[in-house]
């Protein structure tokens, strides 16, 4: 007869959910302890009483995935319903597509381009021959040239992480993909669709088994300090990994976000989910209007923006990936390396200090939990 474990698991969010729900489904006995009053971490989201609009309390968060295995695995818990993210961005009085693509270079330039084949051959008139691409900077002067990158991404950079694109890694721009088509979604993704009745329901069908214990507004490091890790066979850590270690080689950065809410007396505020604000003038980077998410079940002239303003402060969102914190984080992974032998493990994007999309976090959950199955 196989041993029940004994797991801990530190944060709600879709790693740990994953984890406790696949372990609880396997008979283990599951304590999951959460700092805030809430699950769900990032992907809280609530029904507005008055308005009937869902708002996502920690920015838009939007499920897409190539994989058929973590499919098939939320389509446990969830009904979906397709919903296909497009993004425009404000420059001047323009509003343009992004990703970049046929179409923005139409619309930014004043060009009737009908082609790929066009597409390139114009675009080999804008960018840089630059030999050995490092940096963000490089990258976007690389593929579509000093204006495009100028008006779209060098300010709204800036903005966002508080740093020049030429501080950061080729990655941060590499997730915006340039296309040679006219396909004006953001994601490419096979599988794009919201859970029905939100992601905070999602994570409490996940959480659901009667083998997982939830204690809410718990801190991890004040829970650690009272009681005897040492019972749990397991431990998987969400958090900040630098705070783990009591920020022994320095503290990594992240950026944060303050959020806005606005109601306003409208059917719509904007014309698009998301608008992007690179300029200068504007303090935010962008606004989302959360009644494209989730139609109201009946007409209402009302509607919710928030407005997104990088900051320093406030909780760790974006792990900022520059020299500065890769060297420092090889130390952090050197000892958390360590730990594994007694059982404790760091997962998620705090954790593993890398940007993971939703069903990134969900894939790696899984695949850690198989290795002990």
């Amino acid at each position: 007869m196989q041993k029940m474990s004994k797991i801990l698991v530190i944060g709600s969010g879709l790693s740990g959910t994953t984890l406790a729900e696949r372990f609880a489904n396997n008979g283990d006995s599951v304590l999951m302890i959460d700092k805030r009053a809430h699950l769900a971490g990032n992907c809280y989201d609530h029904l507005d009483l008055e308005t009937g609009i869902r708002v996502s309390n920690y920015g838009a968060h939007l499920f897409h995935t190539n994989s058929q295995d973590v499919w098939d695995y939320v389509n446990k818990f969830a009904k979906w319903q397709s919903y296909q993210h497009k993004v425009l961005v404000k420059v001047a009085d323009k509003l343009i597509n992004l990703p970049i693509n046929l179409n923005s270079i139409n619309q930014f330039f004043n060009l009737k381009l009908t082609d790929a084949q066009e597409m390139k051959k114009f675009l080999k008139t804008k960018i840089e021959k630059i030999k050995k691409v490092e940096n963000s900077e490089d990258y976007v002067l690389s593929v579509i040239g000093k204006e495009l990158y100028e008006a779209i991404f060098k300010n709204y950079s800036f903005k966002q992480w508080a740093l020049d694109p030429e501080e950061l890694d080729a990655s941060v721009i590499k997730r915006n993909p340039l296309r040679f088509n006219s396909d004006d979604r953001y994601f490419a993704d096979h599988h794009q669709a919201l859970p029905i009745d939100g992601f905070e329901n999602l994570i409490g069908r996940m959480l659901s088994n009667k083998k997982i214990k939830l204690l809410l507004n718990t801190d991890f490091f004040k829970f650690r300090l009272e009681n005897d890790l040492s019972k749990f066979d397991k431990i998987f850590y969400t958090g900040p990994i630098d705070q783990y270690f009591d920020y022994i080689f320095g503290h990594l950065e992240y950026r944060s976000l303050d959020f806005h809410f606005e109601k306003h007396d409208s059917e719509f505020y904007q014309s698009n989910s998301a608008i992007n604000y690179p300029s200068l003038e504007f303090p935010f980077t962008r606004i989302i209007e959360y009644k494209y998410f989730y139609k109201p079940d009946k007409p209402i002239n009302k509607t919710i923006i928030s407005k997104e303003y990088p900051t320093w402060d406030g909780e760790p969102y974006y792990p900022v990936p520059r020299a500065r914190n890769h060297e420092i984080l090889k130390k952090y992974q050197k000892e958390a390396k360590k730990l594994e032998e007694k059982g404790i493990y760091f997962v998620g994007r705090l954790g593993t200090y890398r940007y993971l999309n939703m069903d990134q976090a969900i894939a790696e959950a899984l695949i850690l939990f198989k290795r002990f199955a």
